[in-house]
């Protein structure tokens, strides 16, 4: 009974820290929007450039979440998730004591950014040790306070930027961001886990171990020439020539990352740009935030009944998202707007959360480490076109018109995509490289 309390214990305080992380990193990457125009007008610079910089936070997050396994596979999850929440928060704490410049702030961002890549691992290799077949729902509950913080961040933001000033508001978002080290000290590995060997003691073919090897994280060679081939391992195509399906997959999910950059880092300055005050203008994201946790618990319960296909992960939540759009082009008014924030932010985290679960049924067991690597990459490439690709519409139309109706664009791409994908002949979901299973079978790695 007392090691069962540990090990509950230990689990409750992992999902705690899981819980805690997500919420500051999603909050804080949205509170962004409310500081946007401020250095904009400081830095006197262009929107490309400075939604170039703000999305630094998420798109090389992503991107040093895909490898951090490769180059830090030695060190403790404790280890990567004390060292992720202190750059994470020293990011904020160097731009509000010392930032002047555009540049400075790009320095800054990118420290928070590795932070919250080396955290976003630490948590992800710490829920598999913990909750290993019950990974999926202990990581969508997770993921419910990712709009938690949509919401509650950006209005503290605000608070703060009207009585304190801008710099002042980046120290209390670094302060609040250390939490994130107590979230480092509280992944401690589960009772009979092995970080060695990576793998629990008495069952070596548990399901941990299957996901630990699938994303390349078994200690076998610490070689400089081992971490050089995992990381170009990562820019194999080997997923995507040989799992014809997840090709398609993999633009669907990615055009979603590129949507919720653009939206999230440019719903408050298009609602101060239509003359609502700031403290109004935040409550859009608000309004997102609650729409975002709506659509996470459907997401939750659509899995659970075991029912989520490409139709209902993609194309009917790329419908929805498209009517916000639609609604932010046609009217001004603040009730619609709001209602618009909604069902945008209930639209994109339901599919987040579908795509992402769906990922391991368009792969085989191989090809599950680069496939999700590759997913990571591609992501934070297309997180970083949306807050650059944004901006440059932003800079040469000078209207918000334009970008909405670019995303609307790119939700019909996934409109049909998904089609062609729900249309697909069954077998584009088999692997067509058959070396790798039976290297498995003579190994006795797969039943024959």
């Amino acid at each position: 009974m007392k090691s069962k309390g540990v090990i509950n214990c230990r689990s409750s305080g992992v999902f705690l820290a899981g819980f805690v992380m997500v919420f500051l990193f999603t909050g804080s990457f949205k509170a962004n929007g409310v500081l946007y125009w401020d250095s904009v007008l400081e830095y006197q610079t262009s929107n490309f450039l400075a939604g170039s910089t703000y999305v630094l936070q998420a798109s090389v997050a992503f991107t040093i979440a895909g490898v951090a396994g490769s180059i830090f596979k030695g060190a403790s999850n404790r280890v990567l998730g004390v060292t992720g929440g202190f750059l994470f928060g020293l990011g904020f704490i160097c731009e509000g004591l010392i930032g002047e410049s555009l540049w400075q702030l790009s320095v800054f961002m990118g420290i928070t950014a590795i932070g919250g890549g080396l955290l976003h691992f630490a948590m992800f290799m710490a829920y598999l040790e913990h909750f290993q077949d019950k990974f999926s729902v202990a990581f969508s509950a997770r993921e419910l306070s990712t709009y938690i913080g949509v919401s509650a961040m950006p209005p503290l933001m605000d608070y703060c930027r009207s009585y304190y000033g801008t710099h002042s508001s980046y120290l209390l978002l670094g302060a609040i961001s250390w939490n994130c080290i107590v979230c480092g000290v509280l992944l401690k590995p589960a009772i009979g886990f092995d970080e060695r060997g990576g793998t629990f003691r008495d069952k070596p073919l548990s399901f941990m171990m299957r996901l630990r090897e699938s994303v390349g994280c078994m200690p076998t060679d610490t070689s400089f020439n081992n971490v050089c081939y995992k990381i170009l391992a990562i820019f194999s195509h080997s997923p995507v020539m040989n799992h014809p399906n997840f090709a398609i997959f993999l633009v669907i999910h990615s055009i979603f990352y590129y949507t919720f950059t653009a939206w999230a880092l440019y719903l408050v300055p298009f609602g101060t740009s239509l003359g609502y005050p700031s403290h109004q203008a935040v409550y859009l994201s608000t309004a997102g935030g609650i729409g975002g946790f709506c659509g996470k618990l459907l997401a939750i319960m659509i899995f659970h009944m075991n029912k989520m296909t490409i139709i209902s992960g993609a194309l009917l939540p790329s419908c929805t998202v498209c009517t916000g759009l639609f609604v932010y082009i046609v009217t001004s008014n603040y009730s619609f707007l709001i209602f618009a924030s909604f069902i945008c932010g209930f639209g994109i985290a339901y599919a987040d959360s579908a795509l992402n679960g769906m990922i391991p049924s368009y792969l085989c067991n191989n090809h599950l480490r680069q496939g999700s690597a590759i997913s990571y990459l591609y992501a934070g490439i297309l997180m970083q076109c949306g807050g650059s690709l944004s901006g440059a519409i932003l800079d040469v139309t000078s209207s918000f018109t334009w970008l909405f109706s670019a995303m609307i664009v790119s939700h019909l791409c996934i409109g049909v995509l998904s089609v062609v994908l729900h249309l697909r002949h069954p077998e584009g979901f088999n692997c067509k490289d058959t070396s790798t299973e039976e290297i498995a079978l003579e190994e006795g790695k797969l039943p024959s």
